[in-house]
């Protein structure tokens, strides 16, 4: 590769990383600048200079004629990436993403999960905890792969004195001072860590081929942006991967890994994102631990040389002790003081150049928490992990399933509102059994915007009352909901038949029936009393079956208002009624 090309290694939503890269960028100043990301996100790149463009955010990449089939590519404005798109933004260099196109991606991902064991296929298991800091950006619906292999980094924290991996990145690269060579560090360790690591794996497997052609797709679009300039080229990827671009690989071969990939038809777009989706115990593998903490971090190294570790600990415990106010904890400023002395007395007793988050949390157990865990895992819930929720510009083009949501409410007249509302329906209205549909639909699909508030009264009769409340986790769990459907109608049909399909117990398939009954999903309450009659058939547990039979009992009593399939619906429950009669005989 030429010298013009400048690697820079990166671990995804690493705030150290991100303060790095900015100076480094500053340094530099490229005349352009590529990004680890799938390179149809372009299209809507220029959105992320909008102000109304609040992260966490995600770019969605999806395949319109296949349900379900997307990928999410998460982004915090503690992100190197985000950071390095918004800098080539504010002075006006050209930016590109690099990463295997979403076109090759998705349509290689729908071939490898039609051909495992076809729809009966078991799902993966998630990421396990001590994934390398440097897994890829993409996020796919389904849950990643566990992989099989030890973590490569583990022996490098071994030899710097951590059990824990991330506590040792941290400590190292997003804690702790960023010397000059940082980028190169990292680098020369990533090199010796993947050598090792490729001596031992299997190069036929799935995963290592598919790496192996996001890499090789890398080279040509580094080669592609060399030749479209003149001055100096960053290129922003998963310290994974530096050692491998770096390598002088023959052009004619990298082709040839690439040549005949399958493709699918791809629209990507902009969504909210969250700091629960962000974090690894999501099942994004590559999630971080902390993102509440990473972005109290990025908040006193932005604009700074240097991290000023005094202000930084005392900030952390102040936002500690006002968490604990609110909710009613006593919480002194005595205690604070107190606190910050810990965490650095921990850090030079475990000869740490700063206090870490370990370190913090430590001390906030013993001084704030008074050694309490109930309200250490508020902090950790509320603070170490976080609760912010992003927002998108208005003028980005809507994903599937939140454009089929604004049309049905624009239609049916119903406004989400940041307050609770009340909506009574008139079910022998045609106006208010869709309303009643749709809400229905959007519970099945775990997308609660309305609570009914009437169950036990005057549920399924003429008439329901429910609480309508809208808010922005709405739209991440459309996002989410986009693996059954890409409209709201397919995606709650699919998660009935999905989750009857995944039950054994009478009961639970009964109340999904019924589900699928009140939310007009035909097609759907027919497979889920398929799937009730299957195992009501060879039940043995008479209480199951009679707790089955009561919703479905409770339909066909108050079901006028809507188009109720009652001869199946009869004969099912007097067969049932029957095998719980002669349970209780036997």
């Amino acid at each position: 590769m030429s010298d013009r090309l400048h690697l820079f290694g990166i671990r995804h939503h690493g705030p150290g990383c991100a303060h790095s890269l900015a100076r480094a960028l500053d340094r530099l100043d490229p005349a352009m600048v590529l990004i680890e990301g799938p390179p149809e996100a372009e299209a809507v790149l220029a959105f992320a200079a909008s102000p109304d463009m609040v992260p966490p955010v995600a770019l969605l990449a999806h395949a319109p004629n296949r349900p379900g089939l997307a990928s999410f590519y998460p982004l915090a404005e503690f992100s190197p990436e985000w950071i390095a798109i918004r800098w080539a933004q504010a002075h006006d260099r050209p930016v590109r993403f690099i990463d295997l196109p979403a076109t090759h991606n998705l349509a290689l991902r729908a071939a490898a999960e039609t051909s495992i064991d076809g729809p009966e296929a078991e799902k993966p298991e998630a990421e396990p905890e001590n994934a390398p800091p440097d897994e890829p950006l993409e996020a796919d619906v389904t849950e990643t792969p566990q992989s099989e292999s030890p973590d490569p980094l583990a022996a490098l924290a071994g030899l710097a004195g951590y059990s824990d991996v991330e506590a040792w990145w941290n400590s190292l690269i997003e804690e702790g001072s960023h010397p000059e060579p940082l980028f190169a560090a990292i680098e020369t360790a990533m090199t010796a860590v993947r050598e090792r690591a490729e001596r031992d794996q299997d190069p036929a497997t799935d995963e290592t081929l598919r790496e192996a052609r996001r890499e090789a797709h890398m080279r040509l679009a580094i080669r592609a942006g060399l030749d479209a300039c003149e001055g100096p080229v960053a290129a922003v990827v998963g310290a994974w991967h530096v050692p491998a671009l770096r390598r002088n690989v023959p052009l004619k071969d990298d082709r040839a890994l690439l040549k005949g990939l399958p493709k699918t038809e791809v629209a990507v777009t902009w969504t909210p994102w969250t700091d629960a989706r962000l974090a690894r115990h999501s099942g994004y593998g590559a999630g971080v631990v902390s993102p509440g903490w990473y972005r109290h971090l990025w908040a006193a190294l932005e604009g700074r040389e240097a991290l000023d570790v005094r202000t930084l600990a005392v900030g952390w415990q102040a936002q500690v002790a006002r968490l604990l106010r609110d909710e009613g904890l006593p919480a002194s400023t005595a205690s604070v003081i107190e606190a910050v002395r810990l965490a650095e007395t921990l850090a030079a007793l475990r000869d740490r150049a700063a206090p870490g988050l370990d370190e913090l949390n430590e001390a906030s157990l013993a001084t704030l928490c008074h050694g309490q865990d109930a309200p250490m895992r508020l902090i950790e819930q509320r603070l170490v992990i976080g609760s912010r929720v992003g927002s998108i510009d208005a003028a980005v083009p809507l994903m599937p399933l939140l454009a089929d949501l604004a049309r049905q409410q624009k239609k049916l007249r119903l406004k989400p509102e940041a307050v609770e509302i009340e909506a009574s329906l008139d079910l022998r209205s045609e106006t208010g059994l869709a309303k009643s549909a749709l809400l229905h639909r959007l519970t099945l699909i775990d997308v609660p915007w309305g609570r009914l508030t009437d169950v036990g009264g005057s549920r399924g009769t003429f008439r329901e009352r429910w609480i309508l409340l809208w808010e922005p986790e709405l739209g991440v769990a459309l996002a989410e909901a986009l693996r059954w459907g890409v409209t709201i109608l397919d995606a709650a049909s699919e998660a009935a038949v999905e989750r009857a399909e995944a039950r054994d117990d009478p009961a639970a398939i009964a109340e999904l029936v019924r589900a699928t009954l009140l939310a007009d999903l035909p097609r759907a309450a027919e497979r889920c009393i398929d799937r009730l009659q299957a195992v009501a058939a060879r039940s043995g547990d008479v209480g199951a079956l009679m707790r089955a039979a009561a919703p479905l009992a409770e339909t066909l009593r108050y079901g006028q208002a809507r188009a109720i399939p009652e001869a199946p619906l009869r004969r099912l429950i007097e067969a049932m009624v029957e095998e719980v009669c002669v349970g209780l005989t036997v």
